[in-house]
């Protein structure tokens, strides 16, 4: 029984962090771009649309370069990775929602590694 509220705990914890992850996440992407960088680590990369950008200089030069959106984020999920896997506070949110209007870019299905 123990080991059932443990999991519980820890995947409680693990949508907790990853909704104010995409809380942070999707307002520095419609209103403060220049701070998105700062969320990737320093030899990320990124897959946007099929097209990779890696490190946070390019990272920071491609987030400026996109046209202006507001995010609307209709679902989230998040999973905790089992701690063989990965380290053990490692997450993986999925998200699914539309940039707007003004985003050229499509915003389906998004996933990433937190």
């Amino acid at each position: 029984m123990a080991a059932t509220v443990d999991f519980r705990t820890h995947v409680d914890a693990s949508c907790r962090y990853s909704e104010e992850f995409t809380n942070i996440y999707y307002d520095c992407m419609d209103k403060k771009r220049r701070n998105l960088m700062r969320l990737y680590l320093d030899k990320a990369t990124l897959v946007w649309n099929g097209n990779a950008v890696s490190g946070q200089a390019a990272l920071g030069e491609f987030f400026e370069s996109l046209p202006s959106s507001e995010f609307s984020i209709q679902t989230l999920d998040c999973q905790p990775v089992h701690g063989l896997w990965k380290e053990a506070n490692t997450i993986f949110p999925y998200r699914t929602g539309n940039p707007g209007p003004d985003h050229a870019a499509g915003g389906d299905g998004r996933t990433g590694e937190v």
